[in-house]
């Protein structure tokens, strides 16, 4: 990678970081998508391993429901680890020029949601039979564009579960996702060295980021920031999509 892509990487990790640490949430897509502004999909995929990783695992282990939260979600997060997995094996090695329109239309619908505000409210006797569908359709996604925030993110955030407890549940399933991510490329020879270098650099602005957001949170409108985060992933998806057609 040329010096100047290394640097807008750090800083793209840097306010992905900010914005992870101030609503729980958004670090691989945010960076998924301004990365893959000027890197091919596969590489961006990349560079965003060891970053989310070390984040997932902090917001993952703060909380003590982890083994409770593991024990309900393992349906869920079996089959989307097995899918993620075969889907770099057969398709995400290749990158195909396609991925980008998937990447897109993600970001448009994932944000969508969040600006018309749509929540779902998924019932109890619901859970357990859509959980492996859920990880199936996800781990496709995450294994195609890195990101696996669609249907995952709505499916979860319709759970009847406290908000806390919904943090940890993002950290501990995200932190599955990423980690079968990483195994993926590692085997399959598309984290090697140069780019595990610069993914481990970033995960110093990545953590410095999520602190900051962290410490602004209290002083803040969380909810306008969130407006804009999604204002943001709109304006990037309808970017992609339009780049890819026209």
């Amino acid at each position: 990678m040329p010096t100047d892509q290394i640097v807008i990487g750090l800083a793209v990790f840097l306010l992905a970081g900010a914005v992870k640490g101030l609503v729980g949430l958004g670090l691989p897509a945010i960076s998924i998508a301004l990365m893959s502004l000027f890197l091919p999909l596969p590489e961006a995929i990349a560079l965003i391993t060891l970053p989310t990783i070390v984040t997932n695992i902090w917001q993952a282990a703060v909380g003590g429901n982890f083994w409770r939260i593991v024990r309900r979600q393992w349906p869920l997060i079996l089959p989307l680890t097995v899918v993620l997995y075969l889907t770099i094996w057969l398709i995400g090695q290749k990158g195909p020029g396609w991925a980008f329109l998937v990447l897109g239309t993600v970001l448009i619908v994932y944000s969508s949601l969040g600006l018309f505000r749509i929540r779902l409210h998924i019932h109890a006797d619901l859970e357990k039979p859509l959980a492996p569908v859920i990880g199936v359709v996800s781990g496709f996604v995450a294994g195609l564009v890195g990101v696996p925030i669609i249907p995952l993110m709505p499916y979860l955030q319709g759970l009847d579960v406290k908000p806390s407890e919904l943090v940890q549940t993002l950290g501990v399933v995200l932190c599955a996702t990423s980690i079968t991510l990483t195994a993926s490329l590692l085997f399959f020879g598309l984290l090697d060295g140069p780019r595990a270098a610069v993914s481990a650099a970033a995960v110093v602005p990545a953590l410095g980021g999520m602190w900051l957001g962290q410490q602004v949170r209290s002083r803040l409108s969380v909810e306008q920031f969130r407006l804009a985060v999604f204002w943001a992933l709109l304006l990037t998806g309808l970017y992609t999509v339009a780049t890819r057609l026209l």
